[in-house]
């Protein structure tokens, strides 16, 4: 009985062991991941119409708020979000922008708009965060007189710091 059961185990392990045993081999894959650096600004702006003030005090501002998303793979405070316009605003008006940082970065506040780009956010860190708060405000003195409807164009840049 006990080589009965001595044949059969090692009949077994020479089928278990047979059945199995496999043949392996490797394959080698390349990555990499290039930099990635997106902004989508929310273009539903309203038209900024002036059209009252208080008798005595310059007119009252407009202001409007929008949103914007933003994804980049930069290493620690190695970008920012510069902001210019297609031209110069007219004599006697300012068009401000306030945009809030993505997480780790620094907001630069408000920001007076000109035809050069400026700093509106700054040491922004690998990020992928969306609807981030964006405030506008348009304002003219009474020196600006009568403006008719005029488009400016915003360019949002997310760039190198």
């Amino acid at each position: 009985m006990n080589k009965k059961i001595a044949v059969l185990a090692s009949l077994l392990l020479l089928f278990t062991g047979t059945a199995f045993a496999a043949g392996n081999d490797t394959t080698t894959i390349n990555y990499s991941v290039a930099a990635i650096n997106e902004v989508n600004i929310d273009d539903d702006m309203e038209t900024f119409r002036i059209s009252t003030a208080t008798a005595g005090v310059q007119p009252n501002a407009e202001v409007a708020a929008g949103s914007y998303d933003i994804t980049t793979n930069g290493a620690s405070n190695t970008k920012k979000l510069t902001a210019a316009l297609n031209g110069a605003m007219p004599a006697g008006t300012a068009l401000t922008m306030a945009v809030t940082a993505p997480t780790g970065g620094t907001s630069a506040g408000a920001v007076t708009l000109t035809a050069l780009p400026q700093d509106v956010v700054t040491a922004i860190d690998g990020v992928a965060e969306a609807d981030i708060a964006i405030s506008y405000s348009f304002s003219a003195t009474v020196a600006a007189g009568v403006i008719e409807e005029t488009e400016k164009t915003i360019m949002v840049t997310l760039t190198e710091s």
